[in-house]
């Protein structure tokens, strides 16, 4: 699965468009609409390359041969080659990836003529049905990242093309360059500025063009990098996958200034000497990296080159302040924990919001069992969804760990004039043999239903037997889990996040402290 598509889950930005700016993107879009429009992307360009960087991102094999059958794999969707570019059972986000040509790599990993060829026809096949400006397709973040896709795979596909392919490639080339060069900016986020910057960087170097606005940009890139990262080297957004490809995203912008012999801003160097060992706090066991949200897999090889090519050695901090996250480790495997109370996205659409309050992840030996752990509280009145976004608080956390394992623990009081929320969770981790436990204490002034909920793998597999559950590995290894609340239920996630969902429910009366113990043990 390739990367970009998760960065389609654009978490909200701390920046705010003015008034003034979302007047003058709507007049911009009514002209992009205009067929004048396409008319004024037209020129002349040289039909080459005057730097090829170099890309060392890996890629998939295995997508490779699927891509090459006619089998595009975007995340849990997927389309057939008949179905291109925008087939309406794909969701936007693996529309995006489709249209961000990080697949590529995929074709280059089977590295056989074939995969050249069929690299050349879909690319070819692109410029065809999207000559002319499109809302999803000329994105600019889109853009960007196709642009500095093939810019950087130029020599796999490109180096043994013939004239006819080349001409329509360094046409449509420059076409998306101009757009780009006038629009990068009118993104809703930071990081998608980013993205989209980072290739229209590429596109000045690597073809010469405008290249008068290159010391304007490089500012532009110093600001955007100290507004999103925080003291403590984590990400403005607190995903850590946006974490991984930011960081991914301007060790790329680095290796290509040096290979084009010109300075690299300063913020750029410290940002990747800072944000490298906070990639390395996310890691689970199994190599992959945390979601907080829903669960999307990145390949390890991948997180793998983006800490070489960093070039920041060390084990990984237990702790991100700035950034609201803790990582208690222990013999068996390890937790992930989020101490700032924030709406982080739901696993999948259809089901609501949690109180984003010490949600957590849990990886045992080299498996990730537990992708979203959190808790969901509903009331008469409606108050808990609305009122905890807007709610102030006092948190503490403690993260400990001695010879028995380790053990984390949180409190949470609410500060709202109208209502009163309080919760504490305490998580222990044993060194010894597959024991996980868990507590919680919540309080509340009204009445309520809650439900601990707990998110599985998507290769586990839960079963219901009695008063038992039983979650299982594909290699046959077996958790049973216990708790204090007998009300619990098993459910099956979406199509588009095929995982299982374990509901641990109960009633809450006002002002009453009610207390809930679980347990995931080795059986």
């Amino acid at each position: 699965m390739s990367a970009y598509l998760h960065l389609q889950q654009w978490p909200v930005d701390p920046e705010k468009t003015s008034v003034l700016h979302a007047v003058n993107q709507k007049i911009r879009l009514v002209w992009q609409n205009n067929p004048l429009y396409s008319l004024s992307l037209s020129g002349r360009g040289t039909p080459n390359l005057k730097l090829i960087p170099s890309d060392s991102w890996p890629g998939n094999l295995t997508e490779g041969r699927q891509i090459i059958e006619g089998k595009f794999v975007l995340g849990s969707e997927s389309t057939l080659l008949q179905y291109l570019w925008y087939p309406k059972h794909l969701s936007n986000a693996a529309l995006a990836e489709l249209h961000s040509f990080e697949w590529l790599r995929h074709l280059r990993a089977h590295g056989e003529n074939i995969a050249r060829r069929t690299a050349r026809q879909l690319i070819l096949n692109w410029i065809d049905r999207n000559q002319n400006w499109q809302t999803l397709a000329w994105r600019p973040d889109i853009i960007g990242n196709r642009l500095s896709n093939w810019i950087g795979l130029y020599d796999f596909f490109c180096a043994s093309a013939d004239e006819t392919f080349r001409y329509q490639f360094f046409k449509s080339l420059y076409r998306q360059a101009r757009h780009l060069s006038r629009c990068w900016m009118d993104v809703p986020t930071s990081a998608q500025k980013l993205y989209a910057l980072h290739g229209l960087i590429h596109i000045i170097i690597c073809l010469e063009h405008e290249t008068h606005r290159l010391p304007s940009l490089l500012n532009h890139l110093d600001k955007l990098v100290n507004r999103q990262i925080f003291a403590d080297g984590g990400h403005c957004s607190r995903s850590p996958i946006l974490q991984l490809m930011v960081l991914r995203l301007l060790i790329d912008l680095k290796a290509l200034l040096r290979q084009a012999s010109i300075a690299l801003p300063d913020s750029v160097n410290q940002a990747i000497q800072m944000m490298a060992p906070l990639v390395r706090l996310f890691r689970h066991t199994d190599g992959g990296i945390a979601c907080f949200g829903p669960y999307q897999k990145i390949s390890p090889n991948l997180i793998d080159m983006v800490l070489t090519l960093s070039d920041v050695r060390g084990r990984p901090p237990q702790q991100a302040d700035e950034m609201g996250y803790e990582r208690a480790t222990a013999k068996t495997g390890l937790i992930l924990f989020n101490k700032t109370p924030t709406l982080l996205r739901s696993p999948c659409n259809n089901i609501e919001e949690g109180t984003g309050i010490f949600n957590f992840e849990w990886s045992s030996a080299k498996r990730r069992i537990i992708t979203y752990a959190d808790l969901v509280l509903q009331s008469d009145r409606g108050l808990y969804a609305q009122a905890l976004k807007s709610s102030h608080g006092h948190l503490q956390v403690r993260n400990k760990t001695h010879i028995e394992g380790a053990l984390i623990e949180g409190d949470y009081q609410s500060h709202h004039p109208t209502w009163s929320f309080a919760q504490a969770r305490s998580l222990y981790l044993s060194n010894k043999e597959l024991d996980f436990r868990g507590e919680e204490v919540i309080l509340s002034h009204l009445p309520a239903m809650f439900a601990l909920r707990f998110v599985f793998h998507p290769d586990l597999r839960v079963t219901h037997h009695g008063k038992k559950i039983y979650i299982e590995t594909p290699e046959g290894q077996r958790w049973a889990f216990m708790s204090n609340c007998t009300e619990m239920q098993i459910e099956q996630l979406d199509t588009s996040y095929p995982a299982q969902m374990l509901l641990v429910m109960g009633h809450l009366s006002a002002n009453k402290t009610q207390q809930i113990r679980w347990a995931f043990r080795g059986n």
